[in-house]
């Protein structure tokens, strides 16, 4: 299952900031920290494989109890063991995923909707002559397209993770992957 988290935070674009739980047959498992916060069962020894799933299970995913993004994670089909691929692969996806420290849904929101609303300003400006450049905007409203999704990059990620999935430094891993994906370009 810590696996299964660093899946989460690849395919997300997340880095690995904040604490995280799954929730799966009435019990919670995930990484116990010293003064944070603390579950029965590790993670690390818990695998998917030692629960007896069914097409339309469900468990979620829980990522910075701050913002306190949930995830609801639905099985759509169950493989056995031997036909598993070795290394996770996105096959499809939409929209960018929310930047982290946005404030949660509810701040992404908010966030998407002033820069949506600064970006159709902005254009007025820029075709009445003015210099846009000088308003003081986040970064980000420059940069983020939250239309954009990469496959591509998400797989080259996941196949990275997965060179280095036995790495105990990776699987214990809190804060930013910039070490881990350095050679990774999207």
């Amino acid at each position: 299952m810590a696996e299964l988290h660093h899946i989460f935070q690849v395919v997300m674009g997340w880095e690995n900031w904040h604490l995280h739980c799954f929730h799966l047959w009435g019990k919670d498992y995930g990484l116990s920290y010293a003064g944070g916060t603390w579950y029965a069962d590790d993670a690390r020894r818990v695998h998917l494989g030692d629960f007896a799933w069914q097409v339309n299970d469900k468990f979620t995913y829980t990522y910075d109890f701050g913002d306190y993004w949930q995830h609801q994670v639905r099985v759509e089909k169950v493989f056995p063991s031997a036909v598993v691929s070795v290394i996770p692969v996105c096959v499809s996806g939409r929209r960018a995923c929310p930047p982290e420290e946005v404030g949660g849904p509810g701040g992404y929101d908010q966030r998407t909707l002033d820069q949506f609303s600064w970006a159709y300003e902005a254009h007025d400006h820029v075709l009445a002559g003015e210099d846009i450049r000088e308003d003081d905007v986040p970064t980000w409203f420059w940069t983020y397209q939250p239309e954009h999704f990469d496959k591509d990059y998400v797989n080259q990620k996941l196949a990275k993770l997965y060179q280095l999935k036995g790495n105990p430094d990776f699987l214990l891993l809190q804060g930013g992957y910039d070490y881990f994906f350095a050679d990774v370009k999207s």
